[in-house]
């Protein structure tokens, strides 16, 4: 029964027993009954000193047990309660329980709904629910918050080494849910001694469990306190808050999309949003559950600035400089295990990204009064691509974090609206590895929103370089040797871009006259007569992988074939394209078509393309025949 455990644990106190016979005991009762009187036992500071740093494992898994483990953090020995609690976040599996805690999260769920609903009948029905064991995000979060109430009370010459140790445990335990972030930031607010209230100011559903008592309950003294902090020391801790946060906005954007990209697109293109479709930028303003990530890093944006890291000089040295460049290697000696001064400890690189693109973002979109860096497409923009995309060769350029991807394209698209296009030397090379870069995200990150927006940077960068030769040069290399049919359609449509301009405007460049096609045409319509040779099954899967290429081009014969245009057709050339190009490819369609229409499973089975696209592409072709046969 609860109140003989309470009558045990009170009776056995010491001096009845020795410290560690009353720890074994407390073992032996512990129980979600006997939390409140066990709370007011801890109010003994000598005892909690003496048995508190032994409770921490034990309190932990017991639902209620945030004051107990709140007065222990007041109470007990700073030094040692520390090391538990770093010892618990080590322990802590966030990965392995997410899923499990989900469905049990649904189950109360619904069997609440049915007791509401039986209450609502008349039925009786006991409505106490038996409490369930913290889930390990909660335990995350009050292992958080102990931290919290232990490090200020801890007093000795370089408190920034306790802190650095419980940085790193957090950090490594620490997934980017949305309560795990909210808990970080309480917790940066206490260290730091920033007053910025830390929860949002708009409705949210965003809350972490307190183990902190009111202001009114007392933490003892640091009982091994016996010197002053050094002088230094206020510096390097603040450097260590400014790493933290950078590290935790990290991990949260690269997890949890910001659509930074896209949103600032639709804002400086509201012409393309889909009539009657929601906008990303109104989903974020209405849905709860993107409001919260906005809120969220919103809140770590706010922080930074609190912290001091408002010089975007100060961000850029970060990324540039990198992790690895900073403090000393020597693991022979202790204490270089620790930052002895600022410089010793590196940001975030993909963090200070992130947040030289939250102060861009927050200055269109929240009309920010802080002003967004001085840099510019050519050199800046580019420098920044060769530090995040396509690291380890250009064949893993889109594997990169989302969030990296995002931010990238978000400061591109900001500066290209703004003609921050040049301002140094810019070189051919230089021109053209950067568009390569970008046209390489658009072909193979998987998001299609940053696709979008990686499409529409890249087009945009290749129309303003005003060297006509140059543009060519990039959309003939892209249609002869890019692998990726999606990316080549795309340098279909620059081509088509830039013929249209020069007409427009009526310049005398490459793309007014029939020099482009000229230089385009090999790459631009190859030689289909290989498809005759092709079954079915194979037609099929070939014209699968290339339906996008195929239906750019078969719509830019249809562009180039009126009288418009014909200025920049060469003599004869859209006969060769009908014998080469177009009648093979129409043979082709004709196949696979049939095949698909006979439903022959062996052909038609996990296809690449439906029935209806080969239609589309053949109505095409014959648009196009029937055009140049005019």
């Amino acid at each position: 029964m609860p109140s003989d455990s309470i009558k045990v644990i009170t009776e056995s106190l010491p001096p009845e027993t020795d410290h560690f016979g009353y720890l074994t005991i407390l073992q032996a009762h512990l129980s979600p009954d006997i939390l409140p009187a066990l709370n007011d036992i801890l109010q003994d500071a000598e005892l909690t000193q003496n048995i508190g740093w032994d409770l921490i494992h034990l309190l932990l898994p017991l639902p209620g047990a945030e004051k107990c483990l709140g007065s222990i953090a007041r109470l007990g020995n700073p030094r040692e309660v520390v090391l538990k609690v770093t010892e618990s976040l080590q322990i802590l599996d966030l990965d392995a329980v997410e899923e499990g805690h989900a469905v049990e999260d649904k189950e109360d769920k619904a069997a609440d709904e049915v007791a509401n609903t039986a209450e609502g009948e008349g039925k009786t029905k006991n409505t106490e629910q038996p409490a369930h064991e913290p889930t390990n995000v909660d335990k995350f979060c009050v292992l958080v918050n102990l931290l919290a109430i232990l490090h200020p009370r801890i007093k000795t010459k370089y408190p920034s080494r306790f802190l650095s140790t419980s940085l790193m445990s957090i950090l490594a335990a620490f997934r980017p849910s949305n309560q795990a972030t909210l808990a970080v930031i309480s917790f940066v607010h206490t260290i730091s001694g920033k007053k910025r209230p830390p929860l949002p100011g708009r409705q949210s559903s965003l809350s972490i469990k307190a183990t902190n008592t009111s202001e009114s309950d007392p933490s003892a003294p640091d009982p091994e306190a016996h010197e002053d902090a050094d002088p230094r020391e206020g510096a390097v801790q603040n450097k260590l808050l400014q790493s933290f946060v950078t590290h935790i906005l990290q991990d949260y954007a690269n997890t949890n999309s910001l659509e930074w990209a896209a949103r600032l697109q639709e804002s400086f293109d509201p012409t393309k949003v889909v009539a009657g479709k929601t906008s990303l930028g109104e989903s974020f303003r209405e849905e709860p559950a993107l409001q919260e990530r906005d809120t969220l890093v919103g809140q770590l944006v706010a922080l930074s600035r609190d912290l001091g890291m408002t010089d975007y000089t100060d961000l850029f040295n970060a990324i540039y400089k990198g992790e690895d460049e900073t403090g000393d290697d020597d693991q022979d000696n202790e204490d270089s295990n620790y930052p002895t001064s600022p410089a010793d400890i590196p940001l975030s690189k993909s963090g200070s990204l992130f947040l030289i693109t939250c102060y861009v973002f927050a200055s269109i979109l929240f009309e920010s009064k802080s002003p967004p860096p001085k840099i510019s497409i050519f050199p800046d923009h580019a420098k920044l691509v060769k530090q995040f995309i396509g690291t380890e060769g250009p064949a893993t350029i889109g594997n990169e974090d989302s969030g990296v991807i995002d931010a990238i394209l978000a400061i591109g698209l900001w500066l290209e609206h703004n003609n921050n296009f040049v301002s140094g030397p810019l070189e051919d090379h230089d021109f053209l590895q950067h568009l390569q870069s970008l046209s390489l995200l658009s072909a193979n990150t998987p998001s299609p929103t940053l696709r979008y927006a990686a499409h529409v940077l890249t087009s945009t960068i290749l129309h303003a370089h005003p060297v006509d030769r140059l543009r060519l040069t990039f959309i003939c290399d892209t249609l002869e040797h890019c692998p990726y049919e999606n990316l080549k359609a795309s340098a279909v449509s620059w081509l088509k871009e830039e013929i249209i301009t020069a007409h427009e405007r009526k310049s005398e460049n490459l793309f007014g006259s029939t020099v482009a096609l000229s230089a385009a045409q090999p790459y631009l319509f190859p030689d289909t007569s290989e498809l005759g040779s092709a079954t079915a099954e194979e037609l099929i899967h070939i014209l699968g992988q290339s339906f996008s290429f195929h239906m750019a081009v078969v719509n830019f014969v249809f562009f180039i074939s009126g009288q418009n245009y014909a200025h920049v057709v060469p003599p004869g050339m859209l006969s060769v394209v009908e014998e080469l190009y177009l009648g093979p490819l129409r043979a082709a369609q004709v196949k696979a078509l049939t095949a698909f229409e006979a439903g022959e499973p062996e052909s038609t089975i996990n296809a690449a393309l439906s029935g209806l696209d080969l239609q589309l592409l053949g109505e095409r072709l014959s648009m196009c025949s029937a055009k140049i046969d005019v």
